[in-house]
């Protein structure tokens, strides 16, 4: 505790003497210019793996060309998984008062549809949208606004195959919408219970049929382990990591360039703070030789040290955190095109990645200068001389020099260098 203190006093004194500020300086660029893109990559990251949740409407997604068998539903309630169905398919729908027709790509959903992610509909044209769950009334039907605008006003009937359904909404968003980006034509959601009573869907219709599966991961990895086997002609499964593969690919190309220039400004912080450490150490050699004479051990003297430069590490850690913090800010508005930005909040991980940046710094480029403090003498006093190296110093300088590439590594492997 008293070689605690003792650290304290020393990190405030030497702070007011200027003697850190360098060494501060590096740690604080290092720490932020690695942070601010861990913190970007996580929040894009968290904001994708949500997006790409509400996109496919669960956690997994089944399509097939034919109606999915009722043993792939059972099993899928058996491992405690939740199942919402869907089938889509493209055909022309008619104003009934005028006969105008129109093609529209028509979606039958079942009442729990989405499963994550939510619909939004609006009560009329040009009003106010809101959040929904679930499927139209039977006998009701929710078009796309401009679907709506093209047939017929609000309330109006739609004649789809040898079924009429009343508009009662304006559909605004649906989150799967996005998964096929050549899906030119309106959209039209209905109830799924109602699709048999259009005769739409024949022998030989091309209907794509979709099971949508949310629940715990436990329980959605062992239905998938189930069913990836059992997968026959025209069946397929998504999963979140298909769902806009455009955008994570821009993504993970920004986040290689900017990880190369925080690897450049740590390896440069690395080289700044080893010089800065060096130059501290002369400064003080004379200070310690007197402590030596005082009666202080040499093991208690690199414990002060080491402990105000591990104090400082600490610190410039969290001020180089919040920094990387506000240096993403600014990153986001400059990706404003292809990111959104209402992402969610950064988790812990950037955080730890900014303190074991620091602490790799101090530990690496400055407690290696420090072990020369063993070696210093009493008779430094009155003959001023500098003592041979310190056995183990090289070393010590390896472990730096490694733990500078592990980081450099573990940097890259993070941000999925090619």
């Amino acid at each position: 505790m008293n070689a605690l203190r003792l650290a304290w006093r020393m990190l405030l004194r030497d702070w007011r003497a200027g003697e850190l500020t360098v060494l501060a300086v590096a740690l604080v660029l290092a720490v932020a210019a690695l942070t601010s893109v861990s913190f970007l990559a996580d929040r894009v990251n968290q904001g994708l793996l949500l997006q790409s949740h509400q996109l496919i409407g669960g956690d997994l997604l089944l399509t097939a060309d034919h109606p999915w068998p009722d043993d792939v539903r059972r099993q899928a309630r058996a491992l405690g998984v939740e199942i919402a169905e869907s089938a889509s398919f493209a055909s022309m729908v008619a104003a009934a008062a005028d006969g105008d027709a129109q093609l529209v790509e028509i979606k039958a959903i079942g009442g729990n549809y989405p499963l994550r992610g939510a619909l939004r509909i609006a009560p009329w044209l040009d009003a106010a949208d809101g959040e929904t769950r679930g499927a139209p009334p039977r006998g009701t039907a929710w078009p796309e606004e401009r679907l709506l605008r093209a047939l017929a006003g609000h309330g109006a009937d739609l004649r789809v195959g040898a079924a009429v359904f009343k508009a009662s909404a304006v559909l605004t968003l649906d989150p799967d919408r996005g998964i096929n980006a050549f899906a030119l034509a309106p959209r039209l959601l209905v109830n799924i219970d109602d699709l048999p009573a259009t005769g739409l869907v024949q022998p030989g219709s091309r209907v794509a049929w979709r099971l949508h599966l949310a629940g715990e991961r436990a329980a959605v990895a062992d239905f998938r382990s189930w069913i990836e086997p059992r997968l026959g002609r025209g069946e397929r499964l998504e999963s979140i990591d298909s769902a806009r593969p455009e955008i994570r690919n821009l993504l993970d190309r920004a986040s290689r360039f900017l990880g190369l220039a925080a690897l450049l400004t740590v390896v440069l912080a690395a080289v700044a703070v080893g010089l800065a450490a060096d130059r501290y150490l002369r400064r003080h050699l004379d200070g310690c030789a007197v402590m030596r004479c005082l009666g202080a051990r040499s093991d208690t003297i690199l414990a002060i040290h080491a402990g105000e430069f591990i104090m400082l590490g600490a610190l410039a850690a969290a001020i180089g955190c919040l920094a990387g913090l506000a240096v993403q800010g600014g990153l986001l508005a400059l990706l404003s095109d292809v990111i959104a930005d209402d992402l969610p909040l950064a988790s812990w991980r950037p955080w730890a990645h900014g303190v074991a940046v620091g602490m790799t710094l101090v530990i690496g480029f400055v407690l290696p200068p420090l072990l020369r403090l063993r070696r210093v003498s009493t008779l430094r006093v009155l003959r001023r001389e500098w003592e041979a190296a310190e056995p183990g110093l090289v070393a010590a300088y390896g472990l730096g020099a490694t733990l500078l590439a592990g980081l450099v590594m573990w940097v890259a492997g993070k941000h999925n260098w090619a």
